[in-house]
């Protein structure tokens, strides 16, 4: 592990925090910084777009450790994470979070009832409704295997400041909603 230092202009000219950097992920030409500290507009742009393909595989990794910590396979787990953020939905809502098929979506659902870790039950708004919900074991679970990492998180974050985090909470959605907006187009076939 590799720390640079950089000056930010949101603080004293004299401060300044470490930042800790992966060999093997930045090149060594994207180590050297200018002699103000800061890496040209240009460069920092660059950097950050060859950084996120590099994401996607980290939190693959990611996803694939704690489905295993857990003990479920990716789909179960990514399931079990949907469930997890909602009040519950039905076999079609999952299958939608999921972009899976509902046949590939009830073999989740048993999967997911059978361990334990969810329940079907009446819509209490509609009674023609099941909805698939978490159960209590499971969320406590989920909560557990990824309480380091929002720690962790947690800790990194505490070195931003107020402007710093709003522009890391700006930049993270308009990410996620480019990512959705792009997925969407790749879904329609080209012409």
């Amino acid at each position: 592990m590799v720390t640079a230092s950089c000056r930010h202009s949101a603080r004293k000219p004299s401060s300044t925090r470490s930042i800790p950097l992966s060999i093997k992920t930045l090149s060594a030409t994207k180590l050297l910084i200018d002699n103000v500290g800061v890496a040209p507009r240009g460069q920092l742009v660059e950097d950050i777009l060859d950084q996120l393909p590099l994401m996607t595989g980290d939190v693959e990794e990611l996803t694939g450790a704690t489905a295993s910590f857990v003990n479920l396979n990716r789909t179960d787990f990514r399931a079990l994470q949907a469930l997890s953020s909602s009040r519950g939905m039905t076999a079609g809502e999952l299958a939608r979070a999921l972009r899976v098929t509902t046949g590939a979506t009830t073999r989740v659902v048993d999967s997911l009832v059978a361990a334990g870790h969810a329940h079907r039950e009446w819509d209490p708004q509609d009674r023609r409704r099941i909805l698939v919900t978490v159960t209590p074991a499971a969320q406590r679970v989920l909560e557990r295997s990824l309480q380091g990492l929002r720690e962790d998180l947690r800790k990194a974050l505490a070195g931003y400041s107020e402007v710093e985090l709003n522009a890391v909470l700006r930049f993270v959605g308009s990410l996620r909603g480019l990512a959705r907006t792009h997925a969407r187009r790749l879904a329609r076939p080209l012409t």
